[in-house]
């Protein structure tokens, strides 16, 4: 069962540029993620968070894929303990002129994330992949085999997420949103929250 977050925005947008940088999965993951971003787009929820809304049974290889991508960085949390609990910041990326937004109803479907991920592909193909929507186009443009479209397709199909037409007619209502460039991230004019955090050779920041 996908649970929305605690804290979640009504939707998070996604560039035309993760197309290819990641599989599918993991695409529907960082949607997931983004939608518990704050207006500095950072985000500051654990992976066990981050699974009950993915529907992921396990995340242990998300913070060595995106580590890059999404600046991750540690920083300390004072739960009344000895030692500080470590945890992770993610900072999203900025909207891209080419991007699309998702309502934050996509990710109550119940669908894998695998699944998920490849039609946000779809929708990105649709929006800025100048291809029409048939199978040998979405093939190349995505790299994937035929094997792993027909899944896909027929999985989007159950969900009533695509019809199979050609090319394919993608159905979009109440997912696919207007894009709002004034909710665009803000730039920290300042220091939001005091956390510490650990410089590339391993000192502790503290802000001040």
């Amino acid at each position: 069962m996908n649970i929305l977050p605690k804290f979640c925005k009504s939707s998070a947008t996604v560039n035309y540029s993760i197309l290819n940088r990641f599989k599918p999965a993991y695409i529907y993951r960082f949607f997931c993620l983004s939608l518990s971003r704050d207006d500095w787009y950072n985000v500051r929820i654990t992976l066990d968070e981050l699974k009950r809304t993915s529907g992921d049974k396990s995340l242990s290889s998300f913070n060595k894929k995106f580590k890059e991508y999404l600046d991750i960085k540690p920083y300390f949390v004072d739960n009344g303990f000895y030692y500080p609990t470590r945890r992770n910041i993610y900072h999203i990326p900025a909207m891209e002129e080419q991007c699309i937004t998702i309502s934050n109803k996509f990710a109550l479907i119940k669908l894998d994330a695998a699944t998920k991920g490849f039609f946000i592909q779809l929708l990105l193909l649709s929006q800025y992949g100048n291809i029409e929507l048939i199978k040998k186009n979405i093939i190349k443009a995505i790299r994937i085999d035929k094997k792993t479209y027909e899944k896909y397709i027929i999985g989007l199909a159950g969900a009533n997420l695509v019809s199979l037409t050609t090319p394919l007619t993608l159905h979009t209502e109440n997912i696919l949103l207007e894009n709002d460039f004034s909710m665009q991230k803000k730039l920290p004019m300042k220091k939001v929250d005091k956390i510490a955090e650990i410089d590339d050779n391993g000192n502790i920041i503290i802000p001040k």
